[in-house]
């Protein structure tokens, strides 16, 4: 493994726990929101979770995309609410804080991670420049 790798390598951790947190920060500002339940085309005006897809990219690295969180809403009762239907439902984000509290936690651990890496490759990179001049 090459140094150039080894940074691009934790660049790419880098990137993936900013897009953690990214997705986490989304779903805890918006999870007291609410909106009128889907309707049969599966529109709606509720804010909709998201997750993180993580995959490895050939050669080393990491690679993560934002999606939609499967099972995004809850229908839950409040006539009051100017989305409600004829029921008195209205759809809200199913976000459940304590799970987006730990991905906000394991994004920075994971950054710190990456960073100390990108250190490290940086380091070894600067002793090997010292040893050749």
């Amino acid at each position: 493994m090459s140094l150039s790798s080894m940074s691009s390598i934790s660049v790419s951790g880098m990137q993936a726990a900013a897009t953690r947190l990214e997705a986490a920060a989304s779903n805890i500002a918006n999870a007291s929101s609410s909106g009128s339940r889907p309707d049969a085309s599966g529109a709606t005006t509720a804010y909709a979770p998201v997750t993180v897809k993580q995959s490895d990219v050939k050669g080393g690295g990491v690679s993560a995309r934002i999606v939609n969180a499967a099972d995004p809403y809850v229908s839950t009762y409040d006539p009051s609410s100017p989305d409600a239907d004829g029921e008195g439902m209205i759809a809200t984000p199913n976000v459940d804080m304590a799970s987006e509290l730990v991905n906000v936690l394991t994004a920075r651990i994971s950054y710190e991670a990456s960073t100390k890496t990108l250190k490290v490759a940086n380091d070894m990179m600067k002793t090997t420049l010292d040893a050749f001049s």
